[in-house]
């Protein structure tokens, strides 16, 4: 028989406005790397998904929100267009990222025996 010992507490987080999700792990992860990579093309194959479906992410957030997380910009003639995230978007990232490490760090030192 298993020892309540042996149970740790979890949890998943995401961002809700009036009991709809607005932005969680998968979000956070897509605007990391739109603003790392300076496009939306490269920021999806880095995490294996299509530019269809992470634009499409972004734009749900957007429509939420009612404000830009992602600015796009054209290139010249041979290319070189991108994208940037909004100081909103950045912020949306940096609150999900401390507390998503906040929560990290109270599961590092719990478990159901210590409650």
């Amino acid at each position: 028989m298993k020892k309540t010992q042996d149970l740790r507490p979890n949890y998943k987080l995401w961002f809700e406005r009036d009991g709809e999700y607005i932005f969680g792990p998968g979000a956070c992860a897509i605007l990391q790397a739109v603003h790392e990579e300076g496009t939306i093309t490269k920021g999806a194959l880095k995490l294996g998904m299509s530019y269809r479906y992470a634009w499409g992410v972004i734009k749900k957030i957007e429509k939420k929100l009612d404000i830009r997380i992602v600015e796009t910009f054209k290139g010249g003639t041979v290319g070189g267009g991108g994208a940037k995230v909004t100081e909103y978007g950045l912020q949306l990232i940096k609150a999900f990222s401390k507390l998503n490490s906040e929560f990290e760090e109270v599961l590092k030192i719990t478990s159901v025996s210590d409650l």
